[in-house]
Order: C-alpha cells, then sequence, then structure tokens
C-alpha cells in the first residue's frame, strides 16, 4: 500500500473535484436505499391499509408516491453527475500524474534511462499510468462511499432497534471489509502478475513491430510469433484465475447480503409484533439492508485489482524516484562571450562498467577553434562529448568553458551554449516545421527557410507537395540518410549555439554526399567552437587540432599534418580506417 501513497497526494491539488465527486456518489447511494426501502414499505403499507374500508380511505398514498418519484430522480441524476465528475476528476488525476512522471524522468535523461528497453518505458508511461486510474474511481470513492452508507443505515436502524444495526453492522462489515480483504490476499500476487505479464508482451511485441524486417530476412519471425504466443497464454491463465476469485467473491457478497436481510427480519419480526414498530416497516428494513450493499459491491473486485494497481505504481516509482545522474544550479552562471573549453585531468568510468571510459584527459580547446578527436571504437571519443553535455559527470578531474567550471552553468545556459549534432540525431514523426521549432520555437517561416538554405536542404523540401507541413514519417522515415543529416544541421543552424560538437554526422553516407556535407558544415561554422568526432580524412585536414586517443586516453594532440609525420599510430590508423 505504501507504493501507492505518492499517488494519492496527487488526489490534494483537484480536491474540489474529489470532493464533490464523493458527495453525489453518496448522493446516489442514499437514493437508491430511499428508493428501494420506500417502495417495499409502501407496497406493504398499502396492502396492509386495504385490510379494512376506514385504513384505506384515510391512508395518505400521495406523500409516499411523490417521495418514490423524488428518489428516482435523485437516482438517476446523481448516477449521471456522479460518473461525470469521477471520470473528470481520475482524467485530472492522470493528467497530473503524467505530469508528474515527465518531471521526475526528464532530469534522468539519458543516463538514467539507457538501462531501460524502450518498449518497457513506454508501457510504464502508457499501460501503468492507465492502470492507476483504478485508485480513485475504483478504490478510493467506493471506499468512502461505502462507508457513508454504513453510517446512515445503522444510524436509522439504530432508531428503530439497536438490535437490528447490530445485526446490520456485523454482515455489512463482513462483505465490506472481510471480502474485500480476501479479495485482495487472494488476488495481490495475480495482479502484479498480470501487470508484469503484460509489460513483458508489450515490451516484446513492440521490439518485434521495430525489428520485424530483420526477423523477416533471417526467418526468425515464426519463432517470435511462438514465443509471443506463449506469453500470451500465461497473461491468459492469470486472467482467467482472477476472473474465478472474483466469480467467487461475487457469490460470497451475494449470499452474505441475502442472509444479512433474513437476519434482520428473523430479529425485527418479534419486535414488530410486540409493538416496538409497524409491521410494514418490516419490508422497509429488508429492502433497505439490501439496497445497501450495492454500495459493497465494486470493492471485492477493487480490492483484488489493488495487487495489479500496486505493481504499476511500484514500477512507476522504480524510475521516477531513482538517483538523478546530475544535478543542475538554479542560477545560471556569469555569461561570458569566452567559448574556451579545457578538459582538466578527466576520468569517468560508466554505471556497472569494468574498467574507466577515459582517463587522464588533459585537453585545451581554444575559442572559435575546432578539433577533432579520433580513434579506433570503444577509445572514449562519444564519452567526451557526453561530459561536455553533462549527460554524466566526471569521476574525477573538471570541465571549465570560458573559465567557468561546467556544473556552475544551470541546464538551460548549457543547452543554450553548446549543441549536439550526430549520426543518431532523433527525427520526430511530425511535420519538418515541427522538427525545425524544436530548436527554435518562435522562429519564423522566413527564418525556417533560411537555414534550409544554409544547410542546402531548401530546394528539396521547397519540392515536395506539403514543403515544410510535409510528415519525416517514423524516424524521419521518409527522409534520405543525407536529407536527415541536413534537417538535423538545419535544426542546430536555428539554435545558433557558440560551441558544437559533431559525433559522425556523416555516418552512413556515401563519399559524395559525405563531402558535400562536411563542406556545407564547415561553412556554418564560422565564429564557432567546434568538436568533431570522426574519422573523415577531409574532415581532419581542414581542423585546427587532432586529438587521437586509445585506450581511453589522449596519445597523441597535434594539427593534422604534424601527427602524420611524427605518429606511427596516427598514421597506422589512417591507413586501417580510409575515408
Amino acid at each position: 500500500m505504501k507504493n501507492l501513497f505518492p499517488f494519492l497526494r496527487l488526489l490534494w491539488p483537484h480536491r474540489d473535484w474529489v470532493i464533490w465527486a464523493f458527495f453525489f456518489g453518496c448522493l446516489t447511494l442514499f437514493a437508491s436505499i430511499g428508493l428501494l426501502a420506500l417502495s417495499g414499505w409502501f407496497l406493504s403499507a398499502t396492502a396492509v391499509a386495504g385490510l379494512g374500508i376506514a385504513a384505506a380511505q384515510n391512508f395518505n398514498i400521495f406523500t409516499p408516491s411523490a417521495g418514490i418519484r423524488g428518489f428516482a430522480i435523485m437516482r438517476t441524476v446523481g448516477r449521471y453527475v456522479e460518473r461525470l465528475l469521477s471520470h473528470e476528476t481520475t482524467l485530472r488525476l492522470l493528467s497530473s500524474l503524467r505530469v508528474w512522471f515527465y518531471r521526475h524522468i526528464e532530469p534522468q535523461a539519458p543516463a538514467g534511462l539507457y538501462r531501460h528497453r524502450s518498449g518497457d518505458l513506454l508501457n510504464r508511461i502508457v499501460t501503468d499510468i492507465d492502470t492507476l486510474d483504478s485508485l480513485f474511481i475504483r478504490v478510493v470513492s467506493p471506499s468512502f462511499v461505502a462507508l457513508f452508507v454504513a453510517s446512515l443505515v445503522s444510524f436509522f436502524l439504530w432508531w428503530l432497534a439497536p438490535v437490528i444495526a447490530l445485526a446490520f453492522l456485523l454482515f455489512y462489515l463482513t462483505a465490506g471489509v472481510l471480502l474485500p480483504l480476501l479479495s485482495h490476499l487472494l488476488g495481490q500476487q495475480t495482479g502484479a502478475a498480470i501487470q508484469r505479464q503484460l509489460a513483458t508482451l508489450r515490451t516484446n511485441l513492440l521490439e518485434d513491430l521495430h525489428g520485424m524486417a530483420d526477423l523477416t530476412i533471417y526467418g526468425a519471425w515464426q519463432r517470435h510469433e511462438q514465443a509471443r504466443r506463449e506469453e500470451n497464454e500465461v497473461l491468459l491463465k492469470l486472467q482467467e484465475k482472477m476472473a474465478r476469485i472474483r466469480g467467487f467473491n461475487n457469490a460470497m457478497l451475494t449470499i452474505v447480503a441475502g442472509v444479512a436481510a433474513l437476519t434482520a427480519l428473523y430479529v425485527a419480526i418479534p419486535l414488530a409484533q410486540g409493538g416496538a414498530f409497524d409491521g410494514a416497516l418490516l419490508a422497509l428494513i429488508a429492502f433497505g439492508i439490501l439496497a445497501a450493499f450495492e454500495a459493497i459491491i465494486p470493492l471485492p473486485a477493487a480490492y483484488q485489482m489493488l495487487g495489479k494497481i500496486s505493481a504499476a505504481a511500484q514500477r512507476i516509482r522504480t524510475i521516477a524516484e531513482a538517483p538523478v545522474a546530475v544535478t543542475f544550479p538554479q542560477q545560471p552562471a556569469e555569461s561570458r562571450d569566452d567559448t574556451s573549453i579545457i578538459f582538466g585531468n578527466l576520468d569517468f568510468r560508466y554505471p556497472g562498467a569494468g574498467k574507466d571510459a577515459v582517463t587522464g584527459i588533459n585537453l585545451d580547446i581554444g575559442h572559435q577553434t575546432s578539433l577533432a578527436i579520433v580513434g579506433p571504437s570503444g577509445c572514449g571519443k562519444t564519452t567526451l562529448a557526453h561530459l561536455l553535455t553533462r549527460f554524466w559527470d566526471p569521476d574525477q578531474g573538471e570541465i571549465t568553458i570560458g573559465g567557468e567550471k561546467l556544473q556552475s552553468f544551470s541546464e538551460g545556459q548549457l543547452r543554450r551554449m553548446v549543441t549536439l549534432v550526430s549520426q543518431k540525431s532523433h527525427t520526430f514523426n511530425a511535420t519538418l516545421r515541427d522538427n525545425l521549432l524544436i530548436a527554435a520555437p518562435k522562429a519564423t517561416d522566413d527564418q525556417l527557410w533560411e537555414a534550409l538554405k544554409r544547410a542546402q536542404l531548401a530546394d528539396f523540401i521547397a519540392g515536395l507537395p506539403h514543403q515544410l507541413d510535409t510528415w519525416a514519417g517514423e524516424g524521419g522515415s521518409r527522409l534520405s540518410g543525407g536529407e536527415a543529416r541536413r534537417l538535423a544541421l538545419a535544426r542546430a543552424l536555428l539554435k545558433d549555439a557558440p560551441i558544437w560538437v559533431l559525433d559522425e554526422p556523416t555516418e552512413g553516407l556515401d563519399n559524395l554526399s559525405r563531402q558535400q556535407f562536411n563542406q556545407t558544415l564547415f561553412a556554418n561554422l564560422q565564429g564557432k567552437t567546434a568538436i568533431f568526432i570522426t574519422h573523415t580524412t577531409d574532415v581532419l585536414e581542414r581542423v585546427d587540432r587532432v586529438c587521437f586517443m586509445k585506450h581511453g586516453q589522449v596519445v597523441a594532440y597535434a594539427s593534422h599534418d604534424e601527427l602524420i609525420s611524427t605518429s606511427e599510430h596516427y598514421r597506422h590508423f589512417i591507413r586501417t580506417y580510409p575515408v
């Protein structure tokens, strides 16, 4: 249950909606009990009055009839308003929950999220959060309404005869407390297993969909299909088990309600015969008790699924409350025009890794100069880019920009100063305009076209039927590799950051496309401090300095021509990876 407390606190901002939903829920049950109880009394009293002519003539049929019509109208209107308010409250709670979850995971990206599969993250964001909509509408609200009904009916029965009220409370608490508790105990593990199995099935399905082309090519789709069928069979068996528990609880609830009414009659009949109250009230007591049990009908099923709800809450909290890899100061550092970068005695090891990714890194990158970091795969090139953008913080040493420690800059300030263009720059499944506006939300169409022109993509987009309103497709599927790279370049140009980090931006392009892209790129880097992570020769020949790395350390640091003439390791690498 402790997993649910943080989410119950999210109800407080919507307390007005919660209170009104409770009010109309109680009003609806009050009307339901009044309708059935008054109808039962009215029929009994009418029958008794009909036994004598004088009694029949003096019997008032109008007031009870009006009461029955009033309760019927109240029940209909109350149910409608209660459902409206309950669902509005639930939707507002889900909205708050999604915002709360995003605010907790956003500071963790990407360092805190890279350990999770994308399908699993999606399942937690969508399915697990949606599961929590049952918390208010199926657990919290019915529980409070059932408590109100217990108080109301008990008070009335106590007024008639305390022994009847005690008999009612005995069975009502059995059905309202013991049955939900039993339901929770029986369904806790199964409900949690259902939530985990749903997550596994949906995560694997999403991954299979993304990899369907490869599964088809290698003839593996049948094995994966069979695996998904087996996972689905496990889910169906768990759901069947939950259905059996639900059926048992419904049967027990019906039995307890019937026994409660019979017991109340058994106790009340002698009292009526003794003149404690009118005999026609026996029907009111029986029907009123049966109607009161309507309040606890949802509880066993709700508490049966409490294990599922709790498991969803636990899965959400596992990510949301994970420690943040980096924290930013609220106050920005003093702004400076100097964009020189210094890596000082830097050591860093990825969480869970067996060795350091980089060790003893010392680099001095001058203001508005360019540097290429080159070396074999796994030598730590991309790690330096991630440390500069503060995806992680170094274990030892420091990074400064313009003499100011990197940790002194606020997140917004650092993101405005540094832009990252890589082979993995994401193209969203939105229009080309929306993809560009990520970098500059207030940019005009003229500014967008200017950025596209500088990235040499304007002619291509101008030839499209919908131009800027053309959809890019999932992951930029409607664009070629070169077009996607140029779109990322145009986005970076719109941001106009003074420091550029370019991580293999031409990877996967043919030679002609790569040369054209690099030519465009360098034409737009005037007045910028640029760091290239690359092994492309035409880039190495253009930059001011080259840093050659091996095994997480700097092996050589000079211009490309100097390294060619002085470093055997560098010459061997260039010959081994000619581009």
